[in-house]
């Protein structure tokens, strides 16, 4: 038992033992805590899953609605994984609940995930909720997240990404992904690829589940200006990207609620997602910090920076998955940007001095990374893992 919310998160980060979805099932089951909430969405996919659960968080509250949230990972603070109307929980109620299932949580040695997961459905269950939209952590069929029964589930998109733990191919993670669609059930996505779309039909078919694809939306200028129904959003300070995210969060919206256009407008141009094409001030100096951790988020990320030609741009970047760095690495110095690679904590980490190719420099902190690459250029790109993000984030935030 925790007298004390940081003692209680620094023990439950430090669970990471691997059980089934099962033997999860069984653990919820036992503890009565209910999987079979109302009005809950499920949202999967390689990219954009948070950033869809803000918007349609944003929408629905902005229509009236209440709403809880479960994200992962955070960006500033544990808290922020678990939300009720865009507050994260409070850490007096946090630390209640790891100690109310402190016992269980040892007993069935349950991970962090499950923790979170366990937690989150019984805060949930706790108050008078109109939506809960619940985002996976990795994958679909076998993640912890998928023992709750959705009216909706979505997929944002599915590429290469952790394919060491749900691939080596592209097929398992498809398949893996797409087994977050229930049976009977309405299933949305704004995957593009015909191949994937395809399978997801397939999938769709057997279940008897109703599938919908939201189409592609191409914009030629910027800022990022796009139209649905009868509504037109113009984001100004967010990646190209979010266009494809947002639209996915309205179709959804649509098919849950009534949109009151003056207030879904709002909503959508006003959400904030932190660490995704985020704007920072350092010093009266531009950092822009955007967690784009595989190569289809680095893509995206090249995609946004092309329509701003007439700033000098530098990037820095960091990473945990070596294969993926290197790849990543590729795509930023064939843009001839130029790139300087650094370190940060994490027992993850890997040597980025080792990946050093012409187009790149090293300097092994990241802060002076950044003190250094403001002083250069008009604009500072720090990209990369999403906790090198998160340690970024929180070194100018607390500097400011």
């Amino acid at each position: 038992m925790f007298e004390n919310v940081q003692e209680a998160i620094a023990y439950i980060e430090s669970k990471r033992n691997k059980r089934t979805v099962d033997e999860f099932r069984t653990t919820l089951r036992n503890l009565g805590i209910n999987m079979k909430q109302p009005h809950m969405i499920h949202i999967a996919g390689t990219n954009g899953k948070g950033s869809t659960v803000n918007y349609l968080r944003a929408i629905l509250n902005a229509n009236g609605y209440s709403v809880g949230t479960f994200t992962s990972p955070y960006m500033v603070r544990h808290n922020d994984r678990i939300r009720i109307d865009n507050v994260p929980i409070s850490d007096e109620d946090l630390l209640m609940y790891i100690n109310k299932f402190y016992h269980t949580i040892e007993v069935d040695d349950m991970s962090m995930f499950e923790i979170d997961t366990m937690i989150m459905l019984a805060y949930f269950e706790d108050h008078d909720l109109d939506y809960r939209i619940i985002e996976c952590g990795i994958g679909g069929k076998h993640d912890k997240t998928n023992v709750i029964d959705p009216e909706i589930s979505a997929i944002t998109n599915i590429g290469m990404d952790h394919a060491e733990q749900i691939g080596p191919t592209l097929y398992d993670i498809i398949n893996e992904k797409m087994g977050i669609i229930k049976p009977h059930q309405l299933f949305i996505t704004s995957e593009i690829s015909g191949t994937i779309l395809a399978r997801l039909q397939e999938e769709c078919d057997a279940r008897d589940a109703t599938m919908i694809v939201v189409p592609e939306y191409e914009n030629t200028g910027f800022p990022f200006w796009f139209v649905y129904r009868d509504m037109a959003f113009t984001l100004k300070d967010q990646g190209y990207y979010q266009v494809t995210n947002a639209r996915l969060a309205l179709t959804i919206a649509s098919k849950l609620i009534t949109l009151d256009k003056e207030a879904t407008i709002k909503a959508v141009e006003g959400a904030k997602w932190p660490g995704r094409f985020e704007t920072l001030s350092y010093f009266g100096h531009k950092v822009v910090i955007d967690g784009a951790h595989n190569v289809p988020a680095i893509e995206e990320l090249l995609k946004t920076l092309s329509y701003y030609k007439d700033e000098r741009i530098g990037i820095i970047f960091s990473s945990i998955k070596e294969d993926q760095a290197k790849d990543c690495i590729a795509l930023l110095t064939a843009a001839h940007y130029p790139v300087i690679l650094t370190h940060f904590e994490d027992e993850r980490a890997i040597d980025m001095e080792a990946l050093v190719t012409r187009g790149t420099t090293y300097m092994p902190a990241f802060e002076d990374a950044i003190k250094q690459a403001v002083l250069q250029y008009e604009a500072v790109v720090v990209t990369g893992s999403l906790h090198f993000i998160s340690q970024v984030r929180k070194m100018i935030t607390e500097e400011k």
